[in-house]
């Protein structure tokens, strides 16, 4: 009995092992076929890459080769083309022999009209012997007189005529010049300046130290003279001088800045009625214009004149000139 159990526990072991050895078998098959399907896999993709490559590498190539093509020069054929046009200019009658002529067409008397200046065909004949040709010899024995086609001739000056006309040049050269000396202007540190008004001195002159100004409430530095006067009243010109500006300020009116010569200047502002341009040449006395109503900037100040002379830019007192 006991033998019988033993035979059979050793059947039943041996049933388990051979079926654990059956299922392991199958284990790694089925792992060895997982892994052959991966490998598969990888090489269809990466032969897929490798097509893939080749194919975008191909059309790269053919599109460069393309636009190579386009921008290449066939010189032969250029070659051959001015061959041909070159023939054909040889083989075209017009110009052939001396004469070239234009290849106009012309209405006929059928159209209903006519231009009789584009009949003659000699109009089109442009060789070296037409109508248009002038004689030199014929020219040179008749520049004294030409003739228009109405008739009416134009003769030559007569030599009295010519005389008159190179005195009454020499009078105005010789005016200009005149002209010319009497604008020269200079002014030295010896010379004095005219009042361009009767007036007293409401704001002097300082560039050391602050002036009051009651308009503005305020201590400023002051590079004029404010001279008070009525407005409208006539204001003149300090010295000889060119106007070398004119313009708006909204401190100081209507400006007028004169070239007095040797870089001294003079400014006068507050003005109105002003009939000067820039360039015009002032002698001293003369009215350069009027007094204005003055500025928001002089409104307690009263009507006044604007009164600044400079050096080089720099201002100077010009009470110093005045007398």
């Amino acid at each position: 009995m006991d033998i019988r159990k033993g035979k059979v526990s050793v059947m039943k072991k041996y049933e388990m092992d051979n079926n654990d050895n059956i299922y392991k078998g199958n284990f790694k098959e089925n792992e060895n076929n997982r892994n052959l399907k991966k490998e598969k896999l990888s090489i269809i993709a990466a032969s897929a890459f490798v097509l893939t490559a080749l194919t975008l590498t191909g059309v790269y190539m053919s599109a460069t080769s393309r636009h190579d093509n386009e921008n290449s020069i066939d010189f032969a054929k250029l070659q051959e083309n001015q061959d041909i046009k070159s023939e054909e200019m040889a083989e075209d009658s017009r110009f052939t022999g001396g004469n070239a002529k234009a290849d106009i067409p012309l209405k006929s008397e059928e159209d209903g009209f006519v231009d009789k200046r584009f009949v003659a065909k000699e109009m089109y004949d442009l060789s070296d012997n037409n109508d248009m040709d002038v004689d030199p010899a014929y020219t040179q024995a008749n520049s004294s007189e030409i003739s228009n086609d109405i008739g009416n001739s134009i003769k030559k000056e007569d030599k009295n005529d010519t005389d008159a006309k190179l005195e009454g040049t020499d009078k105005a050269a010789v005016f200009m010049a005149e002209e010319a000396q009497n604008s020269k202007i200079t002014f030295s540190e010896s010379d004095t300046l005219k009042w361009p008004v009767n007036g007293n001195i409401i704001m002097e002159y300082n560039m050391e130290k602050a002036v009051y100004h009651p308009t503005m409430q305020q201590y400023r530095y002051n590079p004029s003279i404010i001279i008070g006067a009525e407005q409208g009243e006539a204001i003149v010109a300090a010295t000889d001088g060119r106007v070398k500006d004119i313009y708006d300020n909204s401190q100081t009116g209507k400006t007028i800045v004169f070239d007095i010569g040797n870089g001294y200047e003079l400014t006068y502002g507050q003005l109105e009625d002003v009939n000067l341009a820039k360039g015009d040449f002032v002698k001293a006395g003369d009215i350069v214009g009027k007094v204005a109503a003055p500025t928001i900037y002089y409104s307690e100040e009263g009507s006044n004149v604007y009164f600044k002379l400079t050096k080089d830019g720099m201002p100077i007192n010009p009470m110093d000139r005045l007398k």
